[in-house]
């Protein structure tokens, strides 16, 4: 990306990222996943049983690593926000890519690994730190599970999609921004981004036995 269109696209995705901030709102970073009526009835996983293991790859399709102080910092204050979120978070992997061209999009992606006690109710507080986020609707998880959700987003010049995903034992998003509204939901492209962020391992958190 040329140097303009990088510091636009910064503070686009800013805008929008910090949006409760922007149009009014506070941002809700005290706030945890509200148990809903259906928790109850929502197993719980056992920490012991199964945890993610965050990796982030050196590039994601043709895209690679972006290292901009703006998006990242984005990338920052939305993995403090997602920790805020799980119970006893253990893990956390954040990255910015970049594509090949001043038209192509780029990617921001953050996770946070810990225990989700309720998936609905954890993906209703991810979408409440962004409230400019709008037109939220589930779309498949992917072969990992859980839950997930898509919605758009707009800066002055840019469209931004942002997908969120919660599951038993991880939460994170996965932010697209283009110069060209996209047509429909990210669909397999989100589910391909996420399966190269998280990996379900047995056992417990290799800290939690050593310090045990």
């Amino acid at each position: 990306m040329s140097k303009a269109i990088t510091r636009t696209f910064a503070w686009g995705v800013l805008a929008v990222m910090v949006g409760g901030a922007v149009s009014g709102c506070s941002p809700q970073s005290d706030r945890r996943a509200a148990p809903s009526a259906s928790a109850s009835a929502q197993p719980s996983a056992s920490p012991s049983s199964m945890r993610a293991r965050l990796e982030l790859p050196m590039r994601l399709g043709n895209r690679s690593r972006f290292f901009h102080r703006p998006f990242l910092f984005a990338v920052g204050d939305n993995l403090e926000q997602l920790s805020r979120l799980v119970d006893d978070p253990r893990d956390a992997a954040g990255q910015v890519y970049n594509g090949e061209t001043d038209a192509d999009y780029a990617v921001l992606v953050g996770a946070v690994a810990g225990t989700v006690r309720n998936e609905e109710a954890t993906l209703d507080e991810v979408f409440r730190l962004f409230p400019r986020v709008r037109e939220v609707r589930a779309v498949d998880p992917g072969p990992l599970g859980g839950v997930a959700r898509c919605g758009n987003g707009r800066s002055d010049q840019y469209h931004i999609t942002m997908c969120a995903w919660a599951d038993r034992i991880s939460v994170g998003t996965v932010t697209i921004l283009s110069p060209k509204k996209r047509l429909g939901p990210p669909g397999n492209e989100f589910i391909e981004i996420r399966s190269m962020l998280e990996f379900p391992v047995p056992g417990p958190d290799p800290r939690s036995v050593k310090n045990g």
